[in-house]
């Protein structure tokens, strides 16, 4: 996970690393706000970097569908 943490670009990458920071618990206009973004820039990367992660992990050799089942 950790290695495709790393390869994720500049804005998704920050975008997942402050939802993660805060690990939920403000809402997304604070959260974009910190990061100089809109809300919906700030979930635009976010939906970028889950989609990276997915992606990413499954070339990995990842099965997410077994391993979130």
């Amino acid at each position: 996970i950790q290695y495709c943490r790393d390869k994720l670009p500049g804005k998704p990458g920050q975008a997942l690393a402050e939802r993660l920071r805060t690990g939920g618990a403000e809402p997304d206009e604070t959260l974009a706000e910190r990061l100089g973004m809109t809300k919906n820039t700030f979930l635009q990367n976010f939906t970028r970097a889950r989609k990276f992660l997915m992606e990413c992990l499954k070339k990995q050799g990842v099965d997410l569908e077994a391993e979130l089942a």
